[in-house]
């Protein structure tokens, strides 16, 4: 009976170890990831939130499977809380995309362990290798994820970190996944440190984890003076100087609201006219908000005129052009006194927003959507020009801003600056909107080229070269759903050549050379 009961007790034990580890591990880490991403939460959140995860890897070292499901768990929880606002257009595509995305921390979860991670060592140098394995497979998938069925690599694990110029200057050596890796790396340190210790103070002997601690300090020490480095006010003087206003009409964005075209038009002049007043040299309008249309209605384009005879400006804006059958998203640039305009067609188009992925072979997948029109994307990935002052602009539309890979392509013609026109009204008062400026924020650092976004109902920003947030709107504590004009004037040096910029995610060769030469050692020791 004793015996029973012995048996019992353990068995409940067992249980509850794998409701602990099975749900509640994986749940906590999805959440913490989530939560790092939030103005009103610490960003440190994500430099422990990988944790949990490398204990569930270890819970289930010989239950691959288990382990896959229990990062698809945490995926869930990531994903859903950081894209649930994506729902305001459709609720059927945002559940298919979290599905969809959740696979990643799963796949990550799943390739935890032999022979990438050697759960049945205790040792300094395979703790270290441990962390570097688990680091480099992290970045591998979000490498992966930014670019397979179009691509969405929202929230990688280093955007986190957005609030802290000292550390995301690192982005311009290896980009946003050079910071990832790091990330990875010290919550890989930090669990392997404390597994070890843990099992040596249970067999009630001394462990320090001298390795594990010393590599721990010399990565944030390195990451620290080189951002400091960075940080230091160049001793040039400024290469260009701009006055800018951009305009954002706060028009709502909902197919229960019908919009009058004229009267949004004619917002927009207002505001146009009003900022005349500062002398700014670019008037900027967003993306359209309303199906504007400069070269179907070319007579819109007159009351500009009219202000740039009043006030000399250039004006960019965002438009529609027909082309038979086919529909463009552009930018436009209308300097003064010049009478034609220069056009930018959207290059990467929004998945479910602009377009349908495989609708011609999954016709049902139109469903998931309220917009059954299916845009053209453009084919060359020209920049604008300005003559007062004298810039060369990278334009960029909606979510262009954060792909990091395409902004890079745009860098090699070598603009002075990036100007983003988005419309995220969509979203509402959501985090979407900040979510995509925090995503944009790292082309910055990237590329050394500073980054001016004007938005329908926020947030509009400029952001330096260094990724700090130099100038933002806001009404009444509001960065979203407000309506206003953001002046300003920018000075800055001239973008320079950064290890990104020619040499893009190098990181990735890198992580993928680690994992190679670290899973053929062991394997041919174990042979």
């Amino acid at each position: 009976m004793e015996n029973l009961k012995i048996k019992e007790k353990k068995t409940k034990q067992i249980f509850s170890a794998r409701i602990f580890f099975f749900f509640i591990v994986p749940s906590l880490s999805g959440v913490g990831m989530a939560f790092s991403f939030s103005p009103h939460v610490s960003f440190l959140f994500s430099w422990i939130s990988l944790i949990p995860l490398f204990a569930a890897a270890d819970y289930y070292k010989e239950k691959p499977w288990t382990r896959f499901w229990s990062g698809y768990l945490s995926g869930i929880f990531f994903f859903s809380l950081s894209f649930w606002w994506i729902g305001y257009v459709t609720i059927l595509g945002t559940a298919a995309l979290v599905a969809y995305l959740s696979f990643y921390p799963a796949l990550w979860l799943l390739a935890l362990g032999r022979p990438i991670v050697q759960f049945s060592s205790y040792s300094s140098k395979t703790n270290l290798l441990n962390a570097l394995n688990g680091a480099s497979l992290w970045i591998l998938l979000e490498w992966v994820r930014s670019w397979l069925f179009s691509g969405f690599s929202w929230n990688e694990l280093g955007v986190s970190a957005y609030k802290s110029p000292l550390l995301i200057q690192i982005c311009s050596l290896g980009g946003v996944l050079s910071l990832s890796w790091l990330i990875a790396t010290i919550n890989g340190l930090i669990f392997f440190s404390f597994r070890s210790l843990y099992r040596q103070l249970a067999s009630h002997s001394f462990y320090f984890p001298k390795l594990e601690l010393l590599s721990l300090l010399l990565l944030l020490a390195l990451c620290i003076f080189y951002g400091a480095h960075r940080l230091h006010p160049p001793s040039e003087q400024p290469a260009f100087k701009l006055r800018y206003a951009a305009i954002q009409p706060n028009i709502p964005q909902d197919l229960n609201i019908t919009i009058d075209p004229e009267a949004a038009f004619l917002e927009e002049i207002t505001l146009s006219r009003q900022s005349l007043s500062y002398f700014p040299d670019l008037i900027c309008w967003p993306e359209s908000p309303f199906g504007l249309d400069f070269f179907s209605s070319p007579k819109l384009l007159e009351p500009i005129r009219k202000l740039q005879q009043a006030q000399p400006f250039s004006f960019l804006s965002g438009s529609f052009k027909a082309t038979g059958e086919e529909l463009f998203n552009v930018a436009v640039l209308l300097k003064y006194p010049q009478e034609e305009l220069e056009l930018y067609a959207k290059n990467r188009l929004v998945p479910f927003g602009e377009f349908i992925p495989f609708a011609n072979i999954f016709p049902f997948l139109r469903k998931l959507v309220p917009f059954q029109v299916d845009l053209t994307p453009g084919k060359t990935s020209n920049i604008f020009s300005l003559d007062n002052p004298k810039l060369k602009i990278a334009p960029l539309i909606c979510f262009e801003d954060t792909i990091a890979s395409y902004v890079r392509k745009m860098a090699v013609q070598k603009p002075d600056l990036m100007i983003d026109i988005t419309n995220d009204g969509w979203f509402k008062d959501s985090p979407g909107a900040f979510l995509h400026m925090i995503n944009a924020l790292f082309r910055t650092v990237e590329l050394d080229t500073p980054l001016l976004r004007c938005t329908n109902t926020g947030v509009s920003v400029w952001i330096d070269q260094r990724g700090r947030i130099i100038n933002i709107l806001k009404k009444d504590g509001k960065l979203v759903e407000c309506k206003g004009i953001m002046l300003g004037e920018a000075r800055w040096h001239q973008p320079a050549e950064t290890l990104y910029k020619k040499f893009g995610d190098w990181i990735v060769a890198l992580a993928l050379l680690t994992l190679s030469f670290s899973s053929f050692s062991k394997i041919r020791k174990v042979s």
